[in-house]
């Protein structure tokens, strides 16, 4: 028994999309330690 492998082409782009996905959630976890590096600051003044 073989078995199935998708299309070269969707799997190109199935990574594309997780490489996009994951440079969002890098973004937005950068963003939030920002915030909370900026909210620690001003509870220690």
């Amino acid at each position: 028994m073989t078995q199935w492998h998708p299309p070269k082409k969707e799997l190109a782009k199935t990574k594309a999309e997780l490489r996009e996905m994951l440079a969002e959630a890098v973004r937005n976890s950068q963003a939030e330690n920002k915030r909370l590096q900026k909210a620690k600051k001003v509870k220690a003044a």
